[in-house]
């Protein structure tokens, strides 16, 4: 049974349990903790010299890009019955006088109110 390997790529001694795992059939280490992550060892780096430890298994749906898909709502859609404003088109709002055909400028939300103070 061997009791240390060395690494091949950086020559750092590593024990024989990290070599049965993460090695190949002869026992031999092509990357260990000193020369590469984690991740890439995990990915099998440390099995032979030409192995970087990217993922050689395809994973469909997984590895491929999705094309991001947007449901338009309601609100989205054209002819909308809600009035929308601009927080510029509020703010000169509620510096002008009020006049009898508009709305009060009383806001319920303090937060909101703040908002367009500013």
């Amino acid at each position: 049974m061997v009791s240390a390997v060395t690494c091949q790529n950086c020559g750092e001694h590593v024990d024989a349990q990290y070599a049965r795992v993460f090695g190949n059939e002869q026992n031999e280490v092509h990357a260990c903790r000193n020369c590469s992550t984690q991740g890439a060892i995990a990915n099998g780096a440390a099995v032979d010299a030409d192995r970087d430890g990217t993922l050689l298994v395809h994973r469909p749906g997984v590895d491929e890009p999705v094309e991001a898909t947007f449901h338009e709502t309601e609100s989205d859609e054209e002819g909308s019955d809600d009035e929308c404003f601009s927080l510029s088109e509020l703010r000169a709002r509620s510096s002008s006088p009020s006049s009898p055909d508009s709305p009060t400028e009383r806001y319920d939300d303090e937060s909101f109110a703040a908002l367009v103070a500013e």
